[in-house]
């Protein structure tokens, strides 16, 4: 057995793809998947396998053969548990054919129970993990602080214990990156196994993306290099290059704890969001499953004990289920208080009105309706159940549109507040520039300018602070922003510094510069806030190229269903004489893949998918050719299976991340200083608020385009409000 060498968690997918090699020197006579139900809580487990034909080659001694199990027709329900393996038979006429074997696999349905606290357990640990990385940071960069401290000495190298010191300390970096790396690893296996089982919003899955790709930047090539840089000065013991490399390791030690405290606070409220997608999945499930039994209970003859101890034993996990819900909404309940920011006032009428409907009485009484075999009262109450479901489900979504609407209108807010700020300062910098420009070498106007650009640079300090609290609750603010303005403030100093010294060209260079990273700041936020309005940003679109493949993968099962009816025999004379219609259907699915390879390329998304896409579509051209010279054989078939077999891989690589190695990232800086009141949205008050100040924004004077801007976004104020 090639793939997967191991047993399965069946996920939200009915197709599984298994790919076996077999070989033997007489060749091959016929393959079978055997299978059998080995355990159940609502049916008899099955001692005897249900044999299925593999399609195989004749006249090969060694291949790999590609098979796509779809279950589906098994109406596998959770907690079931298959058992299957493969059989291949030989060719040998002389001594009696003989078979092999591959080991028992199994395939298990877990319930969602299982799934999420699987996830809610390895949240836990990487928050605690991350929890103990910063504080292992802090004591670091003490340690760190004392060793430049100390070494700030006369002599020209440094002795064999600081060199020791130094070393101790390059390796307890080391052992923060790679702790650092371990969570970033746990939390993909979390959110791969969650969207693999669609229990993720895209928006959330995008986050989780971004969240990986700030921990990966945590260990970045200019780090290594800064690393390496610091042994080779360690080597030459030379004191002036350790301490230079030392300055560099302290920035991006500081660099590395700011950025891991910014993750856990971005991680805190991902979690939120994670855990309402998870009240929708559970509430959706519900809804499923009081339908089902409804309809079970419609179709059975209670007199019956079997029928009545499996819809028993189906009403008593669904009491478990309801209270599960009950108790995760209260665990929401108490991580949305932790945050501000919060749509609290919907949280609380949520909570009302599920503690209201009673839906752990309606499911006891219900299930002694059925012990009692009173048919018409328990499908009574199973539909209260499910009227109630589907009502706690519009409010589940509600909840979840809130959440997601209430974040962005105030982070654009915020984000038009900085934006505003920059501009500000670009012409107050463009304004001093000149004025310097017209100055003399010996004017007494330098010492005035000189005050001038310090209060530039005070207020520029002020917008990072903002910037900076802003980066704790959202992606948008990115590393390349914080990059532009630390540089706009060294050029200011730098002016600063030219300006006491009565030097006028390089004080205006220095302006000139701190005026395009002002500028070049200013233009990144607006790109930003373009692509929120347009609904797009890191990860997008990765559902929509998952349904794609997933309609692909579809359409070729039932082309490949089509083709082995005809392989078979098993086609009337009018439907061979399709075989060009067949040809048809591949070469539009082939087309279709080579539509969606073009697009992932261009929008920069095709390590997404970690299949070999041009592989396919060149096998895909050979069936269609095939099809077309009506070369009808087992080859073909198998050309076809292996095809389905890697779209739904394609399908399963989707959740991998796939990381640059060549970004770069840069210290960041601290400012202590206060920041404005936030703007509460959960209140009318607060809302209205917003109102007069994007109203205000309009009249000061905006540009046309961001203008437009402002006034959509009047729009998802008013849905927030309702």
């Amino acid at each position: 057995m090639i793939s997967p060498n191991e047993n399965i968690k069946l996920g939200n997918q009915s197709k599984i793809s298994l790919v076996s090699k077999i070989s033997d020197d007489y060749g091959f006579s016929k393959m079978n998947l055997n299978f059998r139900l080995s355990a159940s809580k609502y049916r008899p487990a099955t001692e005897e396998f249900t044999q299925v034909p593999v399609t195989i080659s004749n006249q090969q001694k060694e291949e790999e053969v590609y098979f796509v199990w779809d279950l589906a027709p098994l109406i596998l329900a959770e907690g079931e548990i298959l058992s299957y393996y493969f059989e291949v038979f030989d060719n040998d006429n002389f001594s009696g054919p003989k078979s092999a074997k591959t080991k028992q696999f199994t395939i298990t349905v877990p319930s969602l129970n299982e799934q999420f606290a699987e996830a809610e357990d390895k949240q836990k640990e990487s928050e605690k993990d991350l929890s103990q990385t910063l504080k292992d940071a802090e004591q670091l960069k003490q340690e760190m602080q004392k060793l430049s401290d100390d070494m700030k000495q006369n002599s020209k190298e440094i002795s064999w214990q600081e060199k020791e010191r130094v070393e101790k300390a390059v390796e307890k970096f080391k052992e923060i990156t790679k702790k650092i790396g371990d969570v970033s690893q746990k939390l993909s296996e979390m959110k791969n196994d969650l969207a693999k089982n669609n229990l993720l919003s895209e928006e959330t899955l995008q986050k989780y993306n971004e969240l990986q790709e700030l921990l990966e930047k945590m260990s970045s090539e200019e780090m290594k290099e800064a690393f390496k840089r610091l042994q080779e000065s360690l080597k030459s013991l030379n004191r002036d290059n350790v301490q230079l490399s030392m300055e560099e390791m302290k920035a991006n030690e500081e660099y590395i704890k700011k950025s891991i405290e910014r993750t856990l606070n971005l991680l805190k409220r991902i979690q939120i969001e994670q855990k309402i997608d998870e009240m929708v999945k559970r509430t959706e499930e519900l809804v499923k499953k009081t339908d089902e039994l409804k309809n079970k209970t419609e179709q059975s003859n209670l007199s019956d004990k079997n029928k009545r101890d499996e819809l028993a034993n189906r009403q008593k996990d669904m009491t478990s289920d309801l209270k599960k819900l009950n108790d995760e909404v209260n665990k929401l309940d108490e991580k949305m208080n932790e945050l501000s920011d919060m749509p609290k006032d919907q949280m609380e009428k949520l909570k009302y009105e599920l503690d209201k409907q009673n839906n752990g009485q309606l499911s006891e009484e219900a299930l002694k309706n059925l012990q009692q075999m009173q048919k018409m009262q328990s499908m009574q109450n199973q539909q209260q159940l499910s009227q109630n479901m589907s009502s706690m489900l519009k409010q589940m979504q509600d909840l979840q549109s809130a959440m997601q609407q209430m974040n962005q209108v105030k982070t654009f807010y915020d984000m038009m507040k900085i934006l505003d700020d920059l501009l500000t300062l670009s012409k107050d910098q463009e304004s001093l520039k000149n004025n310097t420009e017209q100055l003399s070498p010996y004017s007494n106007e330098f010492s005035k300018n000189s005050r001038d650009q310090n209060d530039i640079q005070n207020n520029l300090g002020k917008v990072l602070q903002k910037m900076n609290d802003l980066s704790q609750k959202t992606f948008a603010i990115t590393p390349e922003m914080g990059k532009a303005l630390g540089k706009a403030l060294s050029d200011m100093q730098q002016s600063i510094n030219a300006m006491q010294n009565q030097q006028g060209p390089p004080a205006v260079q220095m302006q000139k510069n701190a005026m395009a990273s002002l500028n070049e700041a200013a233009s990144l936020m607006k790109g930003a806030m373009d692509q929120m309005m347009s609904g797009g940003g890191k990860g997008g679109g990765m559902m929509s190229l998952m349904q794609q493949l997933q309609q692909m993968a579809q359409q070729q099962m039932n082309l490949n269903q089509l083709t082995q009816m005809l392989n078979q025999g098993q086609m009337t004379q009018e439907m061979m004489a399709q075989m060009q219609r067949l040809a048809q259907q591949q070469d539009a699915i082939r087309k279709s893949l080579e539509q969606l390879n073009q697009e992932t390329k261009e929008a920069g998304q095709s390590k997404r998918i970690a299949a070999n896409l041009e592989k396919i579509l060149n096998e895909m051209k050979e069936v269609v050719t095939n099809l077309q010279s009506e070369k009808m054989n087992n080859d073909l078939v198998k050309k076809q299976e292996k095809i389905l077999s890697k779209l739904l891989d394609a399908q399963t690589s989707m959740n991998e991340r796939d990381y640059e190695k060549d970004r770069k990232s840069s210290a960041g800086k601290d400012y202590n200083r206060n920041s404005p009141p936030d703007l509460i949205l959960n209140t009318d008050e607060g809302k209205n608020k917003l109102k007069d100040e994007l109203l205000k924004a309009i009249r000061e004077g905006y540009k046309k385009d961001y203008e437009d801007l402002i006034r959509k976004y009047f729009e998802a104020l008013e849905k927030v409000k309702k």
